[in-house]
């Protein structure tokens, strides 16, 4: 089985600009900015996350590769996963997708920033944590009642950002800070 090109992940936080950071963090670089940059001019972006896990499956080593993007008026989001084909589990495949919601589409959106308690009384970050919930129209569902009405079932989705002191460091932190402190202007402005 054939695994891609190593690639020793840079700390992102550093770079202001989407593909300088892209090309640090992510290891399919090429892939992740050609989805992005396909449906986003790179002029437009207001902020940015970057995120990678690595874990170990059956087959070996695999990576997901996350970026998040905002362009003041969507949340982008581009995915790349490491995947054995279905119909032959000894062939390693990648898929690389993108995904474009209208900020409109938030309907709810959590920052939170824990502090450690340092014993001077001082305080030091110690993680952010950022979702997302959004209801779009084709995740909704129109039931038939008891009583012959109908009604609209709308379908919430969650995404969830994250950083903390061993996951990323001070700076990818302070990122995410700024990607969920723009993400909710943005939203506001979106309504």
């Amino acid at each position: 089985m054939s695994y891609p090109a190593p690639h020793a992940p840079q700390d992102w936080a550093p770079y202001p600009r989407l593909d300088d950071a892209v090309r640090a963090y992510i290891r399919d670089a090429d892939a992740a900015l050609e989805a992005l940059y396909g449906v986003l001019d790179p002029g437009e972006v207001k902020a940015f996350t970057c995120e990678r896990v690595a874990s170990t499956q059956a087959w070996g080593e695999s990576l997901w590769q996350e970026v998040a993007v905002t362009d003041g008026r969507r949340l982008i989001l581009w995915h790349g996963d490491d995947e054995t084909d279905d119909d032959r589990p000894d062939i390693l495949m990648f898929s690389s997708s993108v995904r474009t919601i209208p900020l409109s589409a938030i309907v709810d959106q959590g920052l939170r920033n824990r502090f450690k308690a340092e014993p001077d009384g001082s305080r030091t970050m110690h993680a952010v944590m950022l979702y997302l919930s959004t209801q779009t129209p084709e995740r909704s569902m129109t039931e038939l009642t008891e009583a012959n009405e109908t009604r609209t079932v709308q379908y919430v989705e969650t995404y969830r950002f994250s950083k903390s002191v061993t996951d990323g460091g001070l700076a990818q932190m302070q990122r995410l800070l700024q990607f969920g402190r723009a993400v909710s202007q943005f939203t506001a402005q979106a309504r």
